[in-house]
């Protein structure tokens, strides 16, 4: 099982979407049971648009080849992307909202969502709903792509510039996750949007743990194989940095008690 997330493409030329190109070209190639899309691999996506469909066209080819290779394709939308399914995209299975619960043949169950599900504010919940409506993205599918993709590029590079100075709520974070994960079927819960790499034991002791998917401001792809996940990381210049990496406690490093 191999996950990505928070990827934010914003052109199929540039570093990131060859990265990407490259990792689906060797899943394509490998014995992978799933592969898994948590969200906001594209910076900005209208999937019910022909600008975008053209626009991310290769990326659309290459996981199609992962599918024809025996791998199942799971694409959970994130808050950049909008009308997926709309996408011509043969065999990938797209997830609009909520959360997603797979079986692997090893045996454990994996259930998955994009944080922004698990934990956000209400006002911020209003205007994804909003945002995401029919009204609005029928009526965005009226309007120039190549305006819309700008007016969006712009306002993205304007809100990760602000993530300096924002404050991660790692406890608050990590409670509504253990809330969702302790609600669902999952051993493990899996999530991104916040690009923080969580990997952390569950908070009733159960088998599994808690794991998100780091964006790609570091390129890196999440893993499940021996019973555990590990962290990929890679780099597009140099070819022995790729390195594989245990996914490590990052915040709760003991339970209460232990």
């Amino acid at each position: 099982m191999l996950v990505v997330s928070d990827i934010h493409l914003n052109h199929v030329e540039d570093n990131r979407s060859q990265l990407l190109l490259h990792l689906l070209e060797g899943a394509s190639r490998s014995e992978v049971e799933y592969l898994v899309l948590m969200g906001d691999i594209f910076d900005f996506c209208l999937g019910s648009h022909p600008y975008f469909q053209r626009k991310f066209d290769s990326i659309g080819k290459a996981l199609e080849k992962v599918v024809q290779s025996g791998t199942q394709v799971i694409y959970l939308e994130g808050n950049h992307e909008f009308k997926l399914a709309s996408l011509p995209w043969k065999g990938v299975q797209i997830i609009s909202e909520g959360t997603h619960v797979i079986h692997l043949k090893s045996g454990e169950t994996i259930q998955m969502a994009h944080g922004d599900l698990i934990y956000s504010h209400n006002m911020y919940r209003a205007f994804r709903r909003l945002v995401k409506s029919p009204l609005v993205t029928g009526v965005a599918r009226l309007l120039p792509g190549a305006w819309m993709d700008n007016l969006a590029t712009k306002g993205s590079e304007v809100s990760r510039a602000q993530d300096q100075y924002r404050q991660i709520e790692h406890e608050k974070i990590l409670g509504a996750v253990d809330a969702w994960l302790e609600a669902g079927p999952g051993d493990f819960g899996i999530f991104g949007h916040f690009h923080v790499p969580y990997a952390e034991p569950r908070r009733d002791r159960k088998k599994g743990g808690l794991f998100s998917v780091e964006c790609w401001d570091r390129p890196n792809v999440l893993a499940f194989k021996d019973g555990r996940f590990h962290r990929y990381y890679f780099d597009s210049k140099a070819a022995d940095a790729e390195t594989w990496q245990p996914a490590e406690p990052l915040v709760r490093k003991l339970l209460p008690g232990e």
